[in-house]
């Protein structure tokens, strides 16, 4: 069986078969094998050959990371789907700065060839406009949410100018960084979605006139939740029809929901259910340390909320100036009883912090 995918833009060059091998070649001894171009050529190699079917792993968020093949079915059918939604058109031109090793960056490459993008890549690390000419232009772009916020602290001018479209994933949007965008001239969505969705299945507007408060299925797809309350997702358009979520959500219908967080994070505390990711949400860019919270035992509520922060200060040190700035945003039962010092969080691969 040949691989559907035979034609790929880049940089206004259209590739086809081995030369997109070649391309790929290049940009490996161009860049001195720099991981982000041999992720690239991984990629490549694997849409291009036998039946374009690829590897990929899940995040690993709430346990190891699992391998996964994506079929070339299913591949496609995701980026038509992408390119309907945003009406992406044959010749738009798209930015690829997110890493190829996982879901979202490989996407980018898929629509390239499925909906005919003329295709930009960087280096994902990095400020995104200190990789970029002054004078480039993108219809396109998917980010995750550090790197919008360094760009619009970087030149906010230079980001209104040089996009049309952000899709954000990878991770929750900071309350401070949606209210930043709000006077934004580009439209900026987040996505919902995961290694085993092929990336996004519901979208939320951040800013304009048509921002939303929840997120909305693309397409068919529609919503359940289990008796956990957590969501299921039907995906009529891939071969794998049900995905059973560890998400915590709000459920207006079949085809909205507003994300609470993860069922393995929340705090029963005193007969209260607190969403860490909410607090997290209300509180990053507020505190000068990276940090997260989690649930600790307490004799007289059950639970309590603890206070994980990435410093190499001790907590006693840090807890007054950080109480004080907390008691600015959260409720009093929202309040950490523990708070607890260390001094790098482990993370995942892909740079999420595991939790206790």
């Amino acid at each position: 069986m040949s691989t559907p995918f035979t034609t790929l833009t880049v940089d206004g060059h259209p590739l086809q078969g081995d030369a997109i091998l070649r391309w790929a070649d290049d940009l490996v001894k161009l860049h001195n094998i720099a991981s982000w171009t041999v992720e690239v050529q991984t990629t490549l190699r694997e849409l291009c050959a036998n039946d374009g079917s690829i590897s990929a792993h899940t995040s690993g968020t709430t346990g190891p990371p699992k391998a996964m093949t994506l079929s070339a079915m299913d591949l496609r059918s995701s980026a038509r789907l992408t390119g309907h939604t945003f009406h992406l058109r044959h010749g738009d031109r798209a930015l690829v700065c997110l890493p190829c090793n996982f879901i979202a960056g490989k996407l980018m490459l898929v629509r390239g060839f499925v909906i005919g993008l003329d295709l930009h890549l960087i280096d994902p690390a990095g400020g995104v406009l200190n990789n970029l000419a002054v004078n480039d232009r993108f219809r396109f772009a998917a980010m995750v949410p550090n790197q919008l916020h360094r760009a619009l602290q970087d030149d906010r001018a230079r980001v209104e100018r040089q996009f049309e479209i952000i899709l954000m994933g990878g991770g929750p949007v900071s309350q401070a960084l949606e209210e930043d965008l709000q006077e934004l001239n580009v439209d900026v969505y987040h996505g919902y979605g995961s290694t085993e969705t092929l990336t996004h299945v519901a979208l939320r507007r951040l800013n304009g006139p048509r921002k939303q408060a929840y997120f909305h299925a693309l397409g068919d797809i529609t919503f359940e939740l289990d008796e956990r309350g957590c969501l299921v997702v039907h995906t009529p358009h891939l071969r794998t029809k049900d995905h059973v979520t560890n998400d915590l959500v709000e459920l207006l219908d079949e085809q909205r929901f507003r994300w609470l967080g993860r069922q393995d994070n929340v705090i029963l505390s005193g007969g209260k259910k607190i969403y860490p990711e909410q607090l997290e949400s209300r509180t990053a860019g507020l505190l000068p340390y990276p940090h997260y919270f989690v649930a600790r035992p307490d004799d007289s509520l059950g639970e309590c909320v603890g206070l994980m922060l990435e410093t190499e200060m001790t907590a006693a040190e840090v807890v007054p100036e950080v109480i004080d700035l907390l008691r600015t945003v959260l409720e009093p039962y929202e309040m950490p009883r523990r708070v607890t010092a260390l001094d790098r969080f482990p993370r995942t691969a892909s740079g999420k912090v595991i939790r206790p």
